[in-house]
């Protein structure tokens, strides 16, 4: 009977027997009964063996690999919830990692070397290997996990999860996914980095010295066909911030070239680059034009480009949705979680494989322009937040109904669970393999697109009165991937009358013999010129990474990241109306 048979969960605790303290057991406090053997259990010479359920609970889980709890204490603290999370996660999985104690016998020429996650990860580096890899990750084996756990992914040691982890330690199981940090030569692993192996939480190898790289035993993700499994692969690495940290993904050192933001992935399979080179002024190209150029200064141009370093906790995409905003008091709601309930609506398979298998759910269901829990009508943007599951979740509802899970509590201290070096790897991975996610994210850049454009305002400068949406305004392809960029970065420069109007304003105000008085339906290439520039200066006073955009795809320094898509589209069109958005399925 594992820890008593009680289901263990956050702040239970062994107590203290020489501060005359019970301990906490399944959230009540437990009159223990002793154990048989008579040993002494502190200095103050107690002569009873009171059972350390909590105690055992995080030896177990340090022994099958999840080092996120560092300290074994007794004291069920957020680091042990999220590592029963964690393997809860892993424990699901039709594929684990396993000890081959053989391997482990030979490597060691030692028969008795010790076998735990701990014990094995302390030896360290294997010598002389080439390529490089840690004792840990040389003595795993792909396994069948022959009792996959069902249950919620909720940090709570229910039932199941009770059985599951029996079932590990009998088996000699281990986490099916490995994380390191390792110095390199060139792009290539060298010497693995100090207390760098198997790392979990942030405070793990935290250096922007070393490179990090994962080993991936699941068979869970489709890896592409140029990619092997079997081998270690780039993750990020780790990044300072003024007063934040965390990891980081950045072209093309730590990224794949099969998760470049080129067309066939990001609208179809049918769309590639030759394909839409073909039909160079239909919507799909112009719109993939204007969302390209922004996304190489968002996320580089790459679906697994992620920032999890700074104040935002988590940022993906082309309009880098961030998962929570500037923790002063707790991460206030984000875009990023508007984006997922988008991605739940669109495709729940591809929802779940991404992130809905790990417990994580946007707090609302998407409802688009019509939710007043996502639509912000001020900032022309959707934002909410986020969901875990409970220990009362059906996982198995298609999908569980999302009111019955718990909202993520807003502290940094509890969502930068978020950020954690397994959860960072999960939303590479989706930028690596998830076409339901690629696909998604193409819907979710042109609602915004129509948001911006779909604005009306009036604006008068001297007697030229102008009355008209962003859209009737703008019609080339320069002058709004400039603005969305410029929406990604101040919103409400954007969607309100301020900046962007006064930009305009100025354009008017500098060129008085352009015809601004006629419809905007018949406005000049002029106009159009004239409005670019004036659009151009006054957003690279807020930011000069603009520059980059209109400059596309031909700015300084590109050529170094290794694109696929280089001026194949050629440049982002300058011309009135040249721009024409793809409303196709969203």
């Amino acid at each position: 009977m594992i820890y008593g048979n009680y289901s263990l969960k956050r702040n239970d605790n062994d107590g203290n027997p020489a501060a005359n303290q019970p301990p906490t057991w399944g959230g009540t406090i437990a009159t223990p009964v002793p154990l048989s053997a008579q040993t002494p259990q502190n200095q103050g010479g107690a002569t009873l063996a009171i059972p350390q359920h909590v105690h055992q609970l995080q030896e177990d889980l340090r022994e099958l690999g999840f080092f996120m709890i560092q300290v074994v204490d007794g004291d069920f603290g957020r680091y042990t919830e999220w590592a029963v999370r964690e393997f809860q996660i892993y424990a699901g999985m039709l594929h684990v990692a396993g000890l081959n104690r053989n391997e482990l016998a030979t490597l060691t020429n030692d028969p008795n070397a010790g076998e735990t996650a701990p014990e094995v990860a302390a030896l360290g580096q294997v010598p002389n290997q080439t390529p490089p890899m840690t004792y840990y990750v040389a003595t795993l084996e792909q396994r069948t996990n022959s009792a996959p756990y069902t249950g919620p992914i909720s940090g709570v040691v229910n039932q199941e999860t009770r059985g599951a982890i029996e079932h590990w330690l009998a088996n000699n199981y281990r986490c099916p996914v490995v994380i390191e940090a390792w110095r390199v030569s060139g792009n290539n692993r060298s010497t693995l980095y100090s207390d760098g192996c198997n790392i979990w939480r942030l405070d793990q190898a935290a250096s922007t010295t070393p490179r990090v790289f994962f080993r991936d035993f699941t068979s869970y993700y489709q890896y592409p066909t140029t990619r092997n499994q079997s081998e270690y692969h780039v993750l990020g690495t780790y990044m300072t911030n003024v007063s934040t940290s965390g990891p980081l993904s950045k072209v093309p050192k730590h990224t794949w070239n099969e998760a470049e933001l080129l067309p066939e992935r990001l609208i179809g399979a049918s769309c590639t680059i030759q394909a839409l080179s073909i039909s160079p002024n239909s919507p799909t190209t112009s719109t993939f034009r204007v969302v390209r150029a922004v996304s190489e200064v968002e996320c580089m141009g790459n679906f697994d480009c992620v920032n999890a370093y700074d104040a935002a906790l988590v940022s993906v995409g082309p309009c880098h949705w961030t998962l929570g905003l500037y923790p002063s008091g707790g991460y206030d709601d984000a875009e990023l979680p508007a984006f997922l309930a988008y991605f739940l609506r669109k495709s729940e398979t591809g929802y779940r494989t991404a992130f809905g298998n790990f417990g994580l759910f946007p707090a609302q269901t998407w409802q688009g322009v019509s939710s007043p829990s996502h639509w912000v009508q001020q900032q022309r943007k959707y934002v909410g937040w986020i969901r875990a599951h409970n220990d009362v979740v059906s996982p198995t509802l298609s999908p569980p109904p999302i009111s019955s899970m718990d909202l993520v509590d807003r502290s940094p201290n509890e969502a930068d669970y978020y950020k954690t070096w397994h959860w960072f790897f999960r939303y590479v991975m989706a930028g690596r393999t998830n076409r339901d996610y690629w696909s998604s994210i193409w819907g979710m850049v042109r609602i915004r697109l129509r948001d911006i454009r779909s604005r009306t305002t009036s604006i008068t400068e001297g007697s030229v009165t102008i009355s008209a949406t962003i859209g009737e305004i703008l019609t080339s392809e320069k002058s709004n991937a400039l603005i969305l960029r410029w929406h990604i970065f101040a919103p409400s420069h954007v969607s309100t009358s301020s900046r962007l109007d006064s930009a305009i304003a100025s354009a008017i105000s500098s060129n008085p013999h352009l015809p601004w008085s006629s419809p905007t339906s018949q406005w000049t290439d002029q106009i159009e010129a004239a409005l670019t520039a004036a659009i151009l200066s006054e957003s690279l006073a807020v930011n000069n990474t603009h520059a980059q955009v209109a400059d596309w795809p031909n700015y300084p320094y590109r050529a170094n990241r290794g694109y696929t898509l280089n001026n194949q589209l050629g440049q982002l069109r300058t011309k009135r109306n040249s721009f024409s958005l793809d409303l196709t399925n969203i």
